[in-house]
């Protein structure tokens, strides 16, 4: 899966601005747990539960795995950044 990185700095903290084509995402993984790969953005790890793919990541050695529930429908979901 192709994806657009971006940073920007915010004071003393850098955000990065991560464009992965959820609504791909929810196609095959509508209702499960996925792990992405931080380099590549790849689905690496499916699963029932965050508990689940977090463990086969820390069992892969895959370090800081990018792990989201894919929804349904993207159309009114809206992703919250929390400080």
């Amino acid at each position: 899966m192709a994806a657009n990185v971006s940073s920007a700095r915010l004071g003393a903290r850098v955000m990065y601005e991560i464009r992965v084509d959820f609504s791909e995402l929810a196609k095959r993984y509508a209702g499960r747990w996925v792990a992405l790969d931080p380099d590549t953005y790849a689905v690496v790890i499916v699963g029932e539960s965050a508990e689940e793919v977090l463990n086969q990541a820390n069992e892969k050695g895959l370090d800081e795995p990018i792990i989201t529930h894919v929804v349904e429908n993207y159309a009114a979901f809206v992703p919250c950044l929390s400080t």
